[in-house]
């Protein structure tokens, strides 16, 4: 994957990108490369699905109510 480089002024680049106050009256190093496409993310889920109908990953779940309160408190 190619890459470049390029130097520029704060200021120069503050049109097009939010940055910094302290970040505008230096040179700044900008890397630019292509994005790498992570594939049609829809469409592996649907074949997810269907490679897996017969499971329900949440028959176990008696409680749904306390369930969801656990997943909770494990995030305070």
């Amino acid at each position: 994957m190619q890459e470049y480089t390029v130097i520029k002024k704060g200021l120069s680049i503050q049109p097009c990108i939010n940055i910094p106050e302290e970040f505008k009256d230096i040179d700044l190093e900008i890397k630019i490369r292509p994005l790498l496409s992570g594939g049609n993310v829809r469409k592996k889920l649907e074949s997810l699905f269907k490679i897996n109908e017969d499971v329900n990953p949440f028959e176990m779940i008696q409680d749904i109510e306390k369930w969801q309160q656990e997943l909770r408190d494990e995030w305070q």
